[in-house]
């Protein structure tokens, strides 16, 4: 069974109203199907929980959609890993690669379990993919 790692922006594909959602929702169906298996650090629920809520600040969902949406990425089947232990590879890894120390969390997760690290962020598809090979965009 294949691994990936996923960051937030494709968490925030399943249980926000975003365009090209379907990749992320066909991801999220052959990890509950055990086709492939989703890793990431704990970070994801943090980077999640915070973006939900700047969302109700906007207007854009209620605070019981947060609860909801918060809930169904928090309780899914998803292997969370312990951040602490990423944190010097990580720290290496943005200096080395002069990219965003939070994307870096990922990263050092996804080399941890030699396996791709998948995100629907264009922005750190750009600065990471030359940069390290594992970084793929989900679409």
């Amino acid at each position: 069974m294949e691994t990936f790692v996923l960051d937030c922006s494709v968490a925030a594909k399943w249980v926000l109203n975003e365009i090209d959602c379907a990749p992320a929702l066909d991801l999220l169906n052959k990890h509950n199907s055990g086709e492939v298996r989703l890793i990431a650090p704990e970070l994801l629920l943090i980077e999640l929980a915070s973006l939900l809520v700047k969302r109700n600040r906007q207007k854009d969902i209620s605070a019981s959609q947060v609860h909801a949406a918060y809930s169904l990425v928090a309780e899914s089947s998803i292997t969370l890993f312990e951040i602490r232990p990423l944190l010097s590879g990580a720290l290496d890894l943005s200096l080395r690669h002069h990219m965003s120390f939070w994307d870096c969390i990922y990263l050092a997760l996804a080399l941890e379990h030699d396996c791709p690290l998948l995100t629907a962020d264009r922005r750190l598809f750009r600065a990471g993919r030359s940069r390290h090979s594992s970084i793929r965009l989900l679409q």
